[in-house]
Parts: C-alpha cells; sequence; structure tokens
C-alpha cells in the first residue's frame, strides 16, 4: 500500500483519488471548497479544507512523505504554479501536475514537476484515436513514435495460426506481449501460441506498423 496526496478536486483530481483508492492505497485530498470535501470524506483516507499555497500545511501533513503528490487545481493556475513549487520545494516524490495552457507546461517544468497531465488534450487524442483507427480497441502512447495498442483479432486468415506461424513480428513489425482469450484466460506472447478469431492482442510497436497491422489481422 502507497499513500498519496491529491490537491485540488475537481473532476480530474476526483477521478485520480478514487482510482487509487479503489487500488487499496491511502489518499490524503486537500481543497479549499467545503462541499468538495464533503463530497469526498467517505471515499479518500483523509481530507482536509486548506489553501495548499499556504506552506506550513503541506509542511503540516509532511507532503515530502507521500509517495507521490497530484496538483490537479483546475482553473487557478497562479495557485497550481505555485502550489508546485512549494510542493517541488519541500522534496516531494513523484509529483504530478495538471495543466491547461502551454505558458503553464513550461513553467511546470521548469520548477521541477515530475510529470505533466493535461487531460483535455488527452481525451481529445484518445477520441481522435478511435476515429481514425477504429480497428484498436486501445491505444496508450509510449513515446511520439512507439505505442502499446490493443487489437481484436477479425480477420479469419490468422485464425489457429501460431506466433510463429501467423510472422507477427517478421511481416508486421510489432511484438504480441500479451493474449486475451474469449474464455478470459490470458497469457504472455508465445512463438506457439495459437491465434484465434475475437482473441484480444495487446501489441507494442510503431505507430504506423500497428495502424498498418491492425487493419490486417
Amino acid at each position: 500500500m502507497k499513500s498519496f496526496c491529491v490537491i485540488g478536486l475537481g473532476r480530474f483530481g476526483s477521478s485520480v483519488l478514487k482510482s487509487l483508492i479503489n487500488n487499496g492505497h491511502e489518499v490524503v485530498a486537500i481543497d479549499t471548497d467545503a462541499k468538495k470535501i464533503d463530497n469526498h470524506k467517505d471515499i479518500a483516507t483523509h481530507v482536509m479544507i486548506a489553501d495548499a499555497t499556504d506552506e506550513r500545511v503541506l509542511q503540516n501533513i509532511e507532503i515530502d512523505k507521500f509517495d507521490g503528490v497530484i496538483i490537479a487545481i483546475g482553473r487557478d493556475v497562479q495557485a497550481s504554479i505555485l502550489t508546485t513549487m512549494i510542493v517541488v520545494e519541500s522534496g516531494a516524490k513523484n509529483v504530478v501536475a495538471k495543466a491547461t495552457t502551454d505558458v503553464q507546461i513550461k513553467v511546470l517544468t521548469k520548477i521541477g514537476a515530475n510529470k505533466i497531465i493535461e487531460p483535455e488534450k488527452d481525451a481529445g487524442n484518445r477520441v481522435a484515436d478511435t476515429l481514425i483507427h477504429p480497428d484498436v480497441a486501445e491505444y496508450l502512447d509510449l513515446s511520439d513514435d512507439y505505442s502499446f495498442a490493443k487489437i481484436v483479432v477479425k480477420n479469419p486468415k490468422f485464425n489457429g495460426l501460431t506466433l510463429y506461424q501467423a510472422n507477427v513480428t517478421q511481416d508486421y513489425q510489432v511484438n504480441v506481449a500479451f493474449i486475451k482469450k474469449q474464455d478470459g484466460t490470458a497469457g504472455i506472447g508465445k512463438h506457439d501460441t495459437i491465434i484465434e478469431i475475437n482473441d484480444v492482442l495487446y501489441v507494442v510497436g510503431n505507430k504506423k506498423d500497428i495502424e498498418k497491422f491492425s487493419e490486417i489481422i
């Protein structure tokens, strides 16, 4: 079990908090809005009505002791930047900050945030991917060029073939890391793993190669 601090309980912060709790971790939630705190008092491990731009607040909860800190402050860019700066200077580990503008991203990067999230942009990209590549069930960008994707087998040509016989890596330049079968069983992709219609393939590769593979498989 790990411990996290979520600062800001808008839609993004609330979603992160619930996900962390559902995964069995402890979460301290901070917000200046009493109503939001009240809405999360039975969800979070501990809640606080406080202004995180006040350095004393973060010192009192020993912000540097958490396994990760999520600054999810929404519209108040100044508060987001100031809070991030205080959190970083306090020695906190794994600082994740939400950003809404390019300028804010640059400032948060210079301040020292370990990761910057753009929820609206990320959501937009995911929607675009599903429209552009309907054969790919899910995308996860690993870098500018490489992705991890979830693809459902539809082509009868591959039914009954092993990964070795299908020449997936050689012919399509993608690696099948994992396969989930129709009966719910799953396993690591090996040379002798048999492909069947409606199997779900979890593949890693160059985005363009994945796109081509998704149209064929």
